[in-house]
Parts: structure tokens; C-alpha cells; sequence
């Protein structure tokens, strides 16, 4: 079976969900009009990446959305219904009071909800002060969309090799990685999603945010890229805003696999030391 997957590349300004929302819709949009079957959106696409080192600033927590009233989601799932799509869809997300996540929503050819991965690895680094704004997620889901088995890894999440195994493990056929990283991790970037797919022998989309919104936040990295389970670079853009396009041929896994054998030759009764606590 192949697939067309998108991933969107943009701009988003920190505050301006209405804006970053109507953008985003109009690129998913263009998306359909392309041919695209499944869409992806980059992370914390409708607020815009606020979790910067400058200052922290409890009002960005007014921005969250809940999963039953979201706007955002209202906006997305229409499009998606109209054209029947697989959006995926990384949000601010209020899970209750007090309670927040850095969350990715994947909407269904109906605009309904098919599931919802919320970021495990938070940062509090030189780049993002996450863990202030968020509470971690505690699942590594893989959602069955009528299209493909479908994971979900956010930024930071893909320095950790545990996370995209253990989606390998419970049948994912591609991993999206939404981020909001800076430009100075492009060339690490590009290599982990192309290691993270062959080690896995999977598919893996990395989307992300790009361009420099103001001087309080880090300039992001942008260069989306699609990686087959071989490794190789299918598609990539550099820092330009716009859509990548390309085909997933789910085919070619088996081929993969049958060529390397990571899955077959691992010894998890040796790696015990993994999951002990530090």
C-alpha cells in the first residue's frame, strides 16, 4: 500500500492561535488539493513554541485548549472531513485543571478524534523550559488510522531510541515527529530521523517549525524530512515555509526488514539495566 503523506513547515507566531490556525488550515487545504492523504502539522502548531529561556509566563497556560472544545481541533476537523484526511495535529492541550500537555491530536477522515499522543520527554535545557509549562505524557500509543499504523514522537522525544522502539514493537508503520528545535541542531536533526527509521525499519516524517518569530525565541530548525526504513532520504526541505510531499510505499518495510534484522536479533532478556530507575 502507498500512501501520500504531507508534513507542513511553518512559521508560527508565539500568541496567535487564530492566525497560526487559519494559516495552518489553508496549508492543509493546499494539502488536499495536492492529492495528500495524511497531513502533519509541526509542534504546538496554534500557539506557537512559547517555551523559551528568556522568562517564564504562567499566561501562555491561557492558551491551552481542551480536547472536547477545542477551537483548533473544530478548525482542523472540518478540512479533514471535507477531504477526508488523516490530520495530525500538535496542540497546547488543557487535560484539566491545573493539568497541561504538550500534545499531538490525530483527526480522522471525519474530524473526529482516532487518538492522542502527549510529549514523554520534556526539556529543561538551553533551548526550552518545558517541564515548567507541562506535565509528561506516560503512553506510547500507536494509533490505527485507516490509512496506517501511525506513532508519534514530539522533538525532544527523538533523542530517546526507547520510545520509537517500543512503537516498532507495537506495530507502527510511521513515526511523525512534529518539533519546535533550533536551527543550530539541523545536521543532528536530519541524522536522527533517518537513524531512528533505520533502526527500526520504518518510516519516519520529522515536521517542523522554521524561521525566527521574534528576538525572545530561538530560530527553528525547519528542514522536514521524510526517511525510509533504510534510512535514506525520501524528501526534505531546508528552512523555506511550505509543504513536503511524498509518497510512503508500506511495502517497502518488509523489504527492509528482510534485509536488516533488528527486530529479529535484539535480546531484551540482556537489557534489564535500561529500565532500572537512576
Amino acid at each position: 500500500m502507498c500512501l501520500k503523506s504531507l508534513g507542513v513547515q511553518m512559521v508560527c507566531h508565539v500568541g496567535d492561535v487564530k492566525g497560526n490556525v487559519e494559516k495552518g488550515v489553508n496549508y492543509v487545504e493546499a494539502a488536499a488539493q495536492q492529492g495528500a492523504q495524511l497531513v502533519c502539522l509541526p509542534e504546538m502548531f496554534n500557539t506557537g513554541y512559547f517555551s523559551h529561556t528568556t522568562h517564564i509566563d504562567p499566561g501562555y497556560w491561557d492558551l491551552a485548549e481542551s480536547l472536547e472544545d477545542s477551537w483548533t481541533l473544530k478548525q482542523v476537523g472540518s478540512i479533514a472531513k471535507k477531504h477526508g484526511l488523516v490530520v495530525v495535529v500538535p496542540i497546547v492541550e488543557r487535560a484539566g485543571r491545573g493539568i497541561y500537555h504538550n500534545s499531538a491530536v490525530v483527526l480522522g477522515p471525519q474530524g473526529d478524534i482516532l487518538g492522542v499522543y502527549r510529549k514523554v520527554h520534556l526539556p529543561w535545557s538551553m533551548t526550552g523550559w518545558e517541564k515548567f509549562y507541562f506535565r509528561p505524557g506516560y503512553d506510547f500509543p500507536v494509533i490505527q488510522t485507516p490509512l496506517v499504523k501511525l506513532g508519534i514522537q514530539i522533538c525532544y522525544d527523538r533523542d530517546f531510541p526507547e520510545g520509537f522502539r517500543t512503537l516498532a514493537l507495537k506495530g507502527a508503520e510511521l513515526i511523525l515527529i512534529p518539533t519546535g528545535a533550533p536551527r543550530n541542531l539541523v545536521e543532528i536533526w536530519r541524522m536522527m530521523c533517518r537513524i531512528r527509521a533505520y533502526e527500526n525499519g520504518l518510516f519516519v516524517m520529522g515536521v517542523g517549525l522554521t524561521g525566527k518569530v521574534d528576538e525572545e525565541h530561538h530560530e527553528f530548525t525547519g528542514n522536514s524530512i521524510l526517511a525510509g526504513p533504510r534510512g535514506e532520504v525520501i524528501a526534505a526541505l531546508e528552512y523555506e515555509e511550505g509543504l513536503l510531499f511524498a509518497d510512503v510505499d508500506l511495502e517497502k518495510i518488509d523489504e527492509a526488514r528482510r534485509a536488516r534484522y533488528s527486530l529479529r536479533d535484539r535480546r531484551p532478556e540482556l537489557y534489564g539495566k535500561v529500565t532500572e530507575m537512576a
